[in-house]
């Protein structure tokens, strides 16, 4: 069965599956935290400003669909925390988390944009580990991941999830594509590698507020 989630669900389980790598620490996580998590400015296309409420209600749906789970209680805590549990679900290890991950919190994404971003969370050494994880989601049945139409002006061929709702309108697939797909080329290196080093500080910067953020939330707690 295809699994359909809307634009918050799929911002708050990108965060649990991000944060369950980059911030082990502090994960599981609040409610609170992963509030601050979806409405972070770094890392996030786009970047939303969402309630409380509306994370509560994506989470609680989340948990529904056997997604997202609540951890077993702490006995020096005074909130609940939650996990993510696409591992379990899915079977998805860890690299392919991070990839995954990275379509949910940023959206479509070529091969090289996807290498340098996950690696942030799993290091990735490999572009044709990338290339090897794309052609494995897009031939799951359902698949995972799918080709987008070129963009113009642009060489690289961008890739995204296949999460979305039968609802909401997302970048259709190459009309020339007929049959099983293609597989993904390689973009030239030097402009992802320098792109990929530019985001990655900027990655950095963000997850130093965050661990700050994470902090100041467990002491209030």
């Amino acid at each position: 069965m295809a699994i359909k989630l809307d634009s918050v669900q799929r911002r708050v389980l990108g965060v649990l599956i991000e944060k369950s790598m980059t911030t082990p620490g502090s994960y599981p996580m609040t409610l609170n935290a992963i509030v601050t998590g979806c409405n972070q400015s770094t890392c996030r296309e786009p970047v939303m400003q969402l309630t409380d409420s509306e994370v509560s209600k994506a989470a609680y749906q989340l948990q529904r669909q056997e997604l997202m789970s609540q951890a077993d209680p702490d006995r020096t805590a005074r909130v609940c925390r939650f996990k993510h549990e696409v591992g379990r679900r899915f079977q998805w290890d860890l690299s392919v988390q991070a990839i995954m991950a990275e379509l949910l919190l940023r959206g479509p994404q070529t091969v090289g944009e996807l290498k340098g971003n996950a690696s942030r969370m799993k290091r990735i050494t490999e572009l044709s580990y990338v290339i090897d994880t794309i052609n494995e989601l897009t031939r799951h049945d359902p698949s995972w991941v799918r080709e987008l139409s070129r963009q113009p002006g642009r060489s690289a061929v961008r890739y995204d999830h296949l999460l979305y709702p039968d609802d909401e309108v997302a970048e259709p697939a190459p009309a020339s594509i007929q049959g099983p797909r293609p597989e993904p080329a390689a973009p030239s290196s030097a402009p992802s590698d320098l792109a990929a080093r530019l985001e990655r500080l900027k990655t950095e910067l963000g997850e130093l507020s965050n661990r700050v953020n994470a902090l100041e939330d467990r002491s209030s707690a």
